[in-house]
Formats: C-alpha cells, structure tokens, sequence
C-alpha cells in the first residue's frame, strides 16, 4: 500500500509543496526575535496570518519542524513562492507564498543543504508521521519573566543561548537530525529541494518590523 501524501500548504491552498520524506527530523518551540520578526511579516500580508495568541504573549514559541530537502513543487506553486532574508547576512532563507503571506519553509547553514524548516504556525502541515516537541530554543530572546514561566511548564529542555550551549545534548540532537543525509528512497522521487527553487528566483531583503519583533525584550 502506497505511503500517505505528506506535504506543505499555503493558508489559501494555492501553493503546495510535496515532501518527499514524511517524517518529522525534529520539532523546536523557537523564541528567537527572528521567528517572530518572520512572523509579523508574514501577518503583515493577510489578517488571517497574525501571530497566534500563545506566540504573541511569549507563552510558548513558535513551532518549528523539519523535514528533509527533498521535494516536489508544481509549476503554478514554484511561480507563488518568494525567496527572502531579513539582511544580507543573515543566516535564514525564507520561502513565502506571493498569494496570502504564508511563510512556507527555509533553510540555515547548519543544515548542510539537507533539510527545510517549517513554521506550522503559519504553513499548512500534513504528514501521518508527527513527532512532540524536542526543546524549546532561543529563550534568551524571550522576557525574562516570560523565559522562566516557560521553564516552569515545559517539559522538554529549554535552551537559552544556542550558539553558547552547542554542547548540550538537546542541541546535539537538533543539529544531527538536521544534517541528517537524505534517504536513497526520498532523493529518487524528489524533482527539486529549497536551493534550486531558490536559485531560479531573486532574493529580497527585508527587515521589516525590526523594533516590533524585539519591544518585548526591552
């Protein structure tokens, strides 16, 4: 019996990207101002893409989850997608859908080229093969009052400074699940991943809603 259809969807429905891989490589609550700045972006473009309630009071962070970079995106969808950073250097590139603003999947460095982030806060995610959440992330860019709360109630590790705690073992974990290599099975079907469909478009730079993704760090 065929596998069910895993794939990613705009909040419209008009963009759709099939994932090659169902599984889920790892699932992060991400605190991090870029995140949210993303995220306000994104609601900038349509009124149903506002941060959720839990993300805009910094009750939890923003779900992130991964799949590998092996995909197939139709002609009318690769059409929709637009390429972004929020600076020139900056680490993440985000794929976002021209039609409604949903902010679709990107990629980082530490991926090596091998998996794609979600935000399923905004994206549309369909696969049979969920997994909980691993660790919540990027703490430190939370307020204070808020970061401790989340320590309280969370179950899973909470990760403040990322980049100064690689040696954690949650951050061990995340960072081989991401770099994980494709499977022989997903790269044979896929007809495309993040880079190339990136590589057809011209990137944008926006830093739009700097100061708004960082007043309640103040």
């Amino acid at each position: 019996m065929a596998e069910p259809e895993a794939y990613l969807q705009c909040r419209c429905g008009a963009c759709r990207i099939t994932l090659c891989d169902p599984t889920m490589r790892t699932r992060t609550g991400c605190l991090c101002f870029d995140c949210r700045q993303r995220g306000l972006i994104s609601a900038s473009k349509s009124p149903s893409n506002s941060l959720p309630d839990a993300v805009a009071n910094f009750e939890r962070g923003v779900d992130l989850v991964y799949f590998a970079n092996a995909l197939i995106v139709d002609e009318a969808s690769q059409e929709l997608l637009e390429f972004s950073k929020l600076t020139e250097d900056g680490f993440n590139t985000t794929a976002m859908s021209a039609c409604c603003g949903t902010l679709m999947c990107g990629t980082h460095p530490m991926y090596e080229g091998t998996t794609i982030s979600v935000n399923a806060d905004s994206c549309r995610v369909t696969t049979s093969l969920s997994i909980p959440l691993q660790a919540v992330v990027f703490a430190c860019d939370a307020p204070d009052e808020d970061a401790v709360a989340i320590v309280q109630r969370t179950a899973v590790p909470v990760i403040f400074a990322v980049y100064e705690e690689l040696d954690h073992p949650a951050i061990k974990a995340i960072v081989g699940a991401v770099t994980e290599p494709i499977s022989d099975k997903a790269s044979a079907i896929a007809t495309t991943n993040f880079e190339e469909l990136c590589a057809a478009k011209q990137l944008t730079i926006s830093n739009a809603f700097f100061d708004e993704s960082r007043a309640g760090r103040s």
